[in-house]
């Protein structure tokens, strides 16, 4: 199997329009490479997770014919492999620790980019986080965003363990990835620039590097990124009402026309699209219509 894609979900609310675009993008363009697509649940921000949202997510994609290829992975069932690879990268001397707070970083002007304090002025002060040492990042071709060179001011070494205990994004992410033998993902735009971090990772442990396809943002009517923050509601799970947001999703990726008939029934719809689909025909910019 040459082609694994992605779904990655955090349980912080329900699944809406926005999140539909992903997982349908994401599904359909692996069924189009004959590959898996698999489905994470990214729930290490405890706080604002819940086991309701996560049933109601994976509910929403089987109502929506999104049936994953294998168990779902629960990044909560992984926190030892995170502090393991966290403990080699250190030991490896990859990662440092550092104790800079915010006013700290605020104070000589690092909050954007950050100065290797700690790592050129080691202390055992507690608590502190575990920081990447970034030593090598490369240019990409994203898929849908075209070129992406390195930052001018390059890749600040990043968090991989906040100071409160709790794992980064970072570094679960790729770990996953890596894990679940992930090749492609597709997701919003909203992540593009956390690809470079990502990339900066898994050259440090000499993981494949992945290929990556970014989506335009579905925006809310104020401009803002529609998501759970901002209020988007749930997907309708009422057969009639799943058809036509499937639909209305295969029109705002570019993939048809308002016009066009399409099978009323989920699995046909599916079916229709996956034979349609042209990730090209994605457009620059989708219309919250």
């Amino acid at each position: 199997m040459s082609y694994i894609g992605r779904f990655a979900p955090s349980p912080t609310g329900p699944l809406h329009e926005g999140s539909l675009l992903t997982a349908l993008a994401s599904y359909l363009e692996a069924k189009k490479h004959q590959g898996l697509w698999l489905v994470r649940i990214e729930d290490l921000d405890q706080p604002r997770c819940d086991q309701a949202h996560e049933t109601a997510i994976l509910n929403a994609l089987e109502a929506y014919g999104l049936c994953w290829d294998q168990r779902v992975l629960r990044q909560t069932d992984r926190i030892k492999r995170y502090e393991d690879l966290c403990q080699s990268l250190i030991e490896k001397q990859q990662a440092y620790q550092c104790s800079c707070s915010r006013t700290d970083l605020k104070s000589r002007h690092a909050l954007q980019h950050y100065d290797r304090y700690c790592l050129l002025h080691p202390n055992q002060k507690q608590p502190a986080a575990i920081r990447l040492k970034v030593e090598k990042s490369l240019a990409f071709k994203d898929r849908l965003a075209g070129h992406q060179a390195i930052p001018a001011e390059g890749i600040s070494d990043f968090i991989l363990y906040r100071r409160d205990g709790i794992v980064a994004y970072q570094l679960a992410v790729v770990l996953d990835d890596y894990e679940q033998g992930v090749t492609d993902i597709v997701r919003g735009s909203d992540l593009l620039l956390e690809t470079h971090k990502q990339r900066a990772l898994q050259l440090s442990l000499d993981y494949p590097l992945l290929e990556y396809a970014h989506l335009p943002l579905v925006l809310a009517e104020d401009g803002q990124k529609l998501s759970k923050q901002t209020f988007a509601t749930a997907l309708p799970t009422q057969p009639e009402a799943i058809i036509r947001q499937l639909k209305k999703a295969m029109v705002r990726l570019g993939q048809i026309d308002e016009t066009c008939d399409t099978p009323i029934d989920v699995e046909g719809f599916i079916t229709f699209a996956t034979e349609v689909w042209d990730i090209k025909k994605v457009p620059k910019v989708i219309k919250n219509s």
